[in-house]
């Protein structure tokens, strides 16, 4: 009978019979969905997926992830297998500068904590989409990847596999409005793809017609048309595409890591049944007998995407004991001398000293202490002015000014409402009752029945009455003249033998009558040009400028420096609106031009300042760094002279001082338990320990290593 290779079942070799599985969990604003995937024969593939799930907040995020991944891993936790390593696959906004933002790794931080994962790594989904399609198509992806939520629209251009845009919009009832509100934010993308995936884990058909019905190469009345050459092809992912990519990822990675061949992506995998005793193919009178414990499998450091992991707790490992079964060597005939003894003795004490000095100068250890800052929280004045060149001991920060100008055009819907039509006409005879002629001039009000006032065409004269020596009865002087109405509408159109008395005139001195009936007069609403239509429009548009602004003048001043965005100047250059106030119309347009000035400063001078104003405010034994300051500008005032006075609500994240040589004096040689009870004595803060040691058959003496340069011992924050 042979004895087991016990050295390759402790590092696990190539042969080795146990799979190991992983986790993948995707998180966006709206839901989680996970996936479990291994390596098998060089190659990741997927073996269950779990359930989408809905949250709101921190704590039904938890539980939303806990649900899906417990849908997805319920047959491997009927086999016994619980795995824990997970890796993220993140919206593109939580992600900044390849770091996930601090608000969300909070979020991170919870699940970590309450479900007890290993967190290797994390991606973004459309990174993760784009290598994914580029195996599945064969070449490079060219296309606006659309991710519909219910909440918000996530957009991605891409150009043979490189993200040229990705843009975050508001949901509406229309995605078509939404993906071309998204699309025209990306306006330094010359020709878009003719190209559109959807992806989601619901069905997407109905929003595939929406998309489709789109007027695509067209432009609407007072709309921007997009850059395609064609119309685009609408196309769906088929379900679970984006977590089955962030899995591909992540073996990817992991096969690369073991010296792998690049990996595909294959069919679900094979899930293990419940060990039984059994190993297929084998002589278990060969292997460890059923009392022999088997060691903790080997961890696989999965690269992360980004260069930010999140800290992991310790979990003791099981400790074991490997039992030889008793050997009986044959009795060897004498020797004539003892010589063959003297061999013997000298080899046996020669692998006994190679043993001895592997035990203790081969071990090395990468130990991890996780300590709880002090949230240290101070109001700082602080003065950016444009005319300092150089820091000083001051609470003045050197800046300077950019300038960028931009130009646009926006149409909306007119909200006012206007009567208009025709005035009524007529014709009148002026009667004059008095002894003396009259002539009235162009203008004259008349007022007919219902009080409705008419004002004279032209000047009229009216001769004097005359006596009438037949009848006795005298005859009043009168002209014709033709009148108009002085406001519009039907009701002006008044019928024959109305009387009109003047407005400044007894009617027992002059008046007036009609004898045909009057016409022309006529009504109706329409829509016009308010005056708070004018002033929204300037303002929308404006923020939109400034938008596009700080993008410009970010890219201006390049890395390292920072665009005070509370310093912003905006004044226009010119304001064409295509109506005045009171117009009859139901657009508004506008084409506006601002010129847009702002501050920035060097990050690298703000550090100095704020260290300095904190300085009295740190409590002994702790420090403050770089990395872990964060501002908050908020404006008092800008001065005469170009400078802004702020307020800097300045937040630090406190660690203690720690002389790490004298820390890892104190643990050379100490077993993990003692290591950890020092750290946990002798650091300030101190929440828990991290202790890999290495090579893995060697963990198996929790012990670390004597040789300081054998042991890596590094602080990070809980």
């Amino acid at each position: 009978m042979e004895l087991p290779n016990f050295l390759n079942k402790i590092t696990h070799s190539a042969d080795q019979k146990k799979r190991e599985y992983f986790l993948a969990l995707e998180i966006w604003d709206e839901g989680v969905k996970s996936a479990i995937w291994t390596i098998e024969d060089g190659k990741s593939r997927i073996v269950s997926f779990g359930t989408q799930e809905t949250w709101t907040n921190t704590e039904d995020l938890v539980t939303a992830a806990d649900l899906s991944l417990s849908s997805a891993s319920q047959t491997l936790a009927e086999a016994g297998i619980e795995p824990t390593k997970v890796i993220f696959g993140l919206a593109d906004d939580w992600i900044r500068d390849n770091k996930i933002l601090p608000d969300y790794q909070n979020f991170l931080s919870e699940i970590r904590e309450k479900l007890e994962l290993t967190p290797t790594g994390f991606v973004s989904v459309f990174d993760a989409l784009i290598p994914f399609m580029k195996e599945k198509e064969g070449a490079p992806l060219t296309a606006i990847l659309v991710n519909p939520g219910k909440k918000f629209v996530n957009l991605a251009v891409v150009e043979v596999g490189k993200i040229k845009g990705v843009q975050k919009i508001s949901r509406s009832e229309n995605l078509a409005a939404d993906v071309y509100e998204g699309l025209l934010r990306c306006a330094d993308i010359e020709v878009l793809p003719s190209r559109i995936l959807l992806y989601d884990g619901v069905p997407l058909e109905d929003q595939k017609q929406v998309l489709l019905a789109n007027p695509w190469l067209e432009a609407g009345k007072g709309e921007k048309k997009l850059p395609f050459l064609h119309f685009p092809k609408i196309e769906i992912l088929p379900p679970n595409s984006d977590i089955e990519a962030i899995a591909l990822m992540g073996g990817n990675e992991v096969a690369k890591s073991l010296g792998w061949e690049e990996p595909i992506v294959s069919t679900v995998a094979e899930v293990p049944e419940p060990d039984l005793g059994f190993i297929k193919g084998e002589d278990v009178r060969q292997l460890v007998s059923a009392d022999q414990p088997v060691s903790e499998p080997e961890l696989v450091e999965v690269p992360t995407y980004y260069e930010e992991t999140l800290p992991v707790e310790e979990k003791p490992k099981r400790s074991f004991k490997i039992k030889f079964s008793k050997v009986t060597f044959p009795h060897l005939p004498s020797l004539p001398n003892k010589s063959f003894l003297i061999i013997g003795l000298v080899v046996f004490l020669l692998l006994a000293g190679i043993g001895l000095a592997a035990f203790w100068i081969l071990p090395k250890a990468d130990v991890i202490v996780y300590v709880t800052p002090k949230t240290l929280n101070q109001e700082i004045p602080l003065t950016i002015d444009p005319n300092q060149e150089a820091i000083g001991t001051n609470d003045i920060l050197p800046g300077q000014v950019v300038e960028t100008r931009q130009d646009g055009e926006k149409t909306i819907t007119t909200t006012g409402q206007k009567t208009v039509g025709d005035k009524a006409k007529g014709e009148v005879t002026v009667y004059n009752r008095t002894e003396s002629p009259k002539t009235f001039p162009s203008g004259t009000v008349v007022v007919g029945p219902g009080g409705l006032k008419f004002s004279l065409d032209r000047e009229v004269s009216v001769a004097s009455k005359t006596a009438d020596l037949v009848s006795g009865v005298d005859k009043w002087g009168e002209s014709k003249v033709t009148v108009t109405a002085i406001d519009i509408g039907a009701q002006y159109n008044l019928a024959p033998q109305s009387q009109f008395s003047f407005k400044d005139f007894s009617n027992s001195l002059y008046l007036a009558k009609n004898d045909l009936v009057f016409g022309g007069g006529t009504s109706r609403q329409v829509m016009a040009v308010a005056d708070k239509d004018q002033q929204d429009l300037q303002k929308n548009l404006t923020d939109e400028l400034l938008a596009k602004a700080g993008d410009s003048l970010n890219a201006k001043v390049g890395n390292g420096l920072t665009i005070v965005k509370e310093s912003f100047i905006n004044s226009p250059v010119s304001i064409n609106f295509n109506h005045k106030i009171g117009d009859e119309a139901q657009d508004l347009t506008l084409k506006l031009t601002i010129k847009v000035s702002a501050m920035f400063y060097k990050q690298d001078d703000l550090y100095p300042l704020l260290l300095q104003a904190l300085a009295d405010s740190i409590p002994a034994g702790y420090e403050s760094k770089k990395e872990d300051l964060k501002s908050e500008f908020q404006l008092v005032k800008k001065n005469d002279d170009g400078s802004i006075t702020f307020n800097d609500k300045v937040t630090s994240n406190l660690i203690p001082k720690i002389d790490i040589t004298q820390l890892v004096k104190t643990i050379e040689g100490k077993s993990k338990i003692q290591a950890m009870d020092l750290l946990k004595s002798n650091v300030p803060g101190f929440t828990s320990v991290q202790i890999t040691i290495k090579p893995s058959f060697l963990a198996a003496f929790q012990r670390i290593s004597s040789q300081p340069g054998r042991i890596n011992l590094e602080i990070r924050r809980q």
